[in-house]
């Protein structure tokens, strides 16, 4: 069995143009979600304040309002937290490695027991076959991935597709 391999890639401050262009390079067409937890919350809007996964109409519709939000196909995921000064902390994570404007590429530190100091490690990956997220009220399921960290825990499920 071969070791496959996850990239996850950080943009520590981008605007919502930014966020949109990064979606656009990285995601292309695919499905997007976003919602509302702390800042834009309002237990008036019931439901509304999150929002359901639906197919990317074009970029510049993508609604990046609210507090998160992920944009995904089988190319890769981007992933937004909006942060306290309005902009957004953007993680773009891919099988494939990828040249990301204004990112850090992060990686997984681990203990190295024969050299006794901390390196930086890669993120494994596992596919999994036939599993998915299913979703309730008849919704389609999700295929993912995990990204691994060299302990083997998940550190990520990154998203793939709507089945």
């Amino acid at each position: 069995m071969s070791v496959e391999y996850g990239y996850v890639y950080r943009v520590a401050s981008a605007d919502a143009e930014q966020l949109r262009a990064l979606i656009e390079q990285h995601v292309g067409p695919g499905w997007a979600f976003s919602g509302a937890a702390q800042w834009d919350f309002d237990s008036r809007d019931g439901g509304s304040n999150l929002r359901e996964i639906a197919p990317i109409p074009a970029v510049d519709l993508i609604d990046v309002k609210g507090d998160f939000g992920h944009a995904f196909s089988c190319k890769a995921e981007v992933r937004w937290k909006r942060r306290d000064d309005g902009k957004y902390d953007v993680l773009v994570l891919s099988e494939q490695q990828q040249m990301v404007n204004g990112a850090a590429h992060l990686y997984v530190p681990h203990w190295n027991s024969k050299t006794r100091i901390w390196e930086d490690g890669a993120w494994t990956i596992r596919r999994h076959g036939t599993t998915a997220i299913r979703q309730v009220g008849g919704r389609s399921p999700i295929s993912y991935i995990d990204y691994l960290a060299p302990n083997g825990a998940v550190q990520f499920q990154r998203l793939l597709k709507v089945e």
